[in-house]
Order: structure tokens, then C-alpha cells, then sequence
């Protein structure tokens, strides 16, 4: 038989067709295998062999919910004041927890086993203390509103490892600053010794706290005040009214 002659066109057009025949095929399994599914109908029954992961659950929108009072929750013996002027979202109490807390009787209730809320210790005594100034700004009512807000510094409103994170706050501090300073009843002498025996101090002052440093700083920043006196009162009153509960 006489031997055909080598052609050499041929012999490339040829190897390249077997070259693609063979990268399609290793896809073309992979595809079959994807396809496949198991008597559940979840995929990969002959490919991977872990299960393709649910898809996660998407969160429900926060309900919104606020009570414009001193509340506890019975069942954890805690008081709150969610109020909706200072909270956008606060933790329901269902209402078989739920019980209103007079103004008038709160702080003979706040004894164990009964404390506040001491995550939010600070703005719930603000809000009380600010609340007694909602009538009219005197000294009786300075004088009450100071010792409100003095709570938030005690030991009652520290966390499980003894730390009150109250006295880092500057607001707080700022506040009880002006209730001593606008107390007439308070002789100018004694105001540095009446806000020391209020308040508790972190160890760091920040630059904006260097005004209750030592005496001459914080006189300095009475002085400031009371030159102002007619200003702060405004600002004091303007700031109660907004929490005002009954």
C-alpha cells in the first residue's frame, strides 16, 4: 500500500482539535456535576459535599418606644426614664413589668433591691435634676437639683467592677458647676468645698475640665457666671423646660 504523504496543514488543524475537545470537556463536567442534586433538591448532590449555607434572616426594623416618666421594670427591680427627648430607641418593658414611678416618692424607692439604670445613671439624674428646676429657678430648688444630680457620682450608680463612668462625664460636671454657682444660699467661700463634696472627678482632667483643677481655676470660672448670671439663668431655664414630667 503506497504511504500517503505527510501533510503537514492537516496534522496542525488536527491538534489543535483534539487540544479544544479536551479543555471542554473537564467544564463540561464540572457544569453536570453543579446541576446535579439530591433528594431534597439542594445542589452539588455529586460535587460538594457540604450543603449550600441558608440565606441569613434580615433584621427586623427597631421598634421605637419611650415613656416620658420615671418608670421601673418589676420584674428586674430597675428604674428608667426613657424618655423620648433624650432616646431615639430605648428597650420596652412589656406592660405586665411595666410600673410608673411617682417624681415625688422616687428617691425614698431608690434603695435595695431597687437602683437605676446605671448605664444610663447619668442622663436619667440630669433629666431629674434639671425636672425640679422646671418651676422656677430659686435657691430651694438649686439646692434640690444638686443634690439630684449628686447621685449620678455615688456608688449606687457605679458598675459591677465599682467604676463610675459618670465622672468622666463634662456635662455633668458643667451642670453642678453652674446649679452651686447661681445658689445664692451657697457663700461664695464655700461653692469649691460644696462641689468637691458633690461630685467625683477623673484622675485626668481633659482641657476642657481644668476649671475645677484647683480653687483658683474654679473660682475663676464662678466669677465667669456670675458676671453672666442673667444669661445663665435664661439658659438654665430654657434647658429645664424641655423636662418638665409629672
Amino acid at each position: 500500500m503506497e504511504k500517503q504523504p505527510f501533510n503537514r496543514r492537516k496534522f496542525i488543524s488536527d491538534t489543535l482539535k483534539v487540544a479544544i475537545i479536551g479543555s471542554i470537556l473537564p467544564v463540561a463536567e464540572s457544569c453536570n456535576n453543579k446541576k446535579k442534586t439530591d433528594g431534597n433538591g439542594n445542589g452539588n448532590a455529586g460535587g460538594n459535599k457540604y450543603p449550600r449555607k441558608p440565606l441569613a434572616h434580615h433584621h427586623r426594623p427597631r421598634k421605637k418606644w419611650s415613656h416620658e416618666g420615671l418608670v421601673m421594670n418589676t420584674k428586674t427591680k430597675v428604674m428608667h426614664l426613657p424618655s423620648s427627648k433624650v432616646y431615639h430607641y430605648y428597650d420596652e418593658i412589656i406592660p405586665k413589668h411595666f410600673m410608673a414611678i411617682s417624681l415625688a416618692s422616687w428617691a425614698t424607692q431608690w434603695q435595695e433591691p431597687v437602683r437605676v439604670n446605671r448605664d444610663q445613671s447619668g442622663n436619667i439624674l440630669e433629666m431629674l435634676a434639671l425636672n425640679t428646676l422646671s418651676g422656677g429657678i430659686s435657691a430651694e430648688s438649686l439646692e434640690v437639683a444638686t443634690d439630684t444630680l449628686s447621685r449620678a457620682f455615688s456608688p449606687a450608680c457605679a458598675d459591677a467592677k465599682g467604676v463610675n463612668l459618670n465622672m468622666h462625664s463634662f456635662r455633668l460636671h458643667e451642670l453642678m458647676l453652674q446649679l452651686i454657682a447661681l445658689n445664692t444660699s451657697i457663700p461664695a467661700e464655700s461653692k469649691w468645698t460644696s462641689f468637691n463634696s458633690k461630685v467625683t472627678k477623673p484622675q485626668q482632667l481633659r482641657k476642657r475640665q481644668k476649671w475645677m483643677e484647683n480653687e483658683p481655676n474654679f473660682n475663676e470660672r464662678i466669677k465667669y457666671i456670675l458676671d453672666r448670671k442673667n444669661e445663665y439663668m435664661t439658659r438654665l431655664s430654657a434647658r429645664a423646660s424641655r423636662f418638665t414630667f409629672t
